[in-house]
């Protein structure tokens, strides 16, 4: 111990990342400042001492590898049950499609039944086809 200046005096660094060095720290820190020294003497005394004692079971690090490959899983089967999924199609009479003039049209009672984020909803896909409109408009002009 020739490298040491003071053979009594120790600084210990605990890993951020592995949870029992966080639960050793967090048993330090609630010691008094004054006794963190006794009570590691008496743990590494009773550790040496004790035949019965077995290792300390780190818990498993995470396989992150293994985690992606169960969350694609997931996400896959819940692509497959999608698209398995039975489409309802309802007969549509092209008489009865008619369009309205906007004028003609109760936004009240549309936001009524469909509710403030159905309606809105709906007028964002019509800004969506009106978008595309102006694109096919400006092609037909080529």
């Amino acid at each position: 111990m020739a490298d040491k200046i003071v053979d009594t005096r120790f600084t210990i660094q605990f890993s951020k990342t592995d949870p029992t060095h966080l639960h050793v720290a967090e048993i330090l820190n609630r010691q008094g400042r004054r006794s963190k020294a006794q009570y590691i003497v008496n743990a590494v005394l009773h550790y040496e001492n004790c035949d019965a004692m077995p290792d300390a079971q780190r818990p498993a690090r995470l396989d992150e590898k293994a985690i992606e490959a169960v969350v694609n899983r997931i996400l896959r089967d819940r692509a497959d049950a999608a698209a398995d999924a039975p489409v309802v199609s309802v007969p549509i009479d092209p008489a009865t499609m008619q369009s309205q003039p906007s004028e003609e049209i109760n936004y009240d009672d549309a936001l009524e039944a469909l509710g403030e984020d159905g309606f809105n909803a709906v007028n964002g896909a019509l800004d969506m086809f009106r978008k595309k409109e102006v694109k096919f408009a400006h092609l037909d002009s080529i």
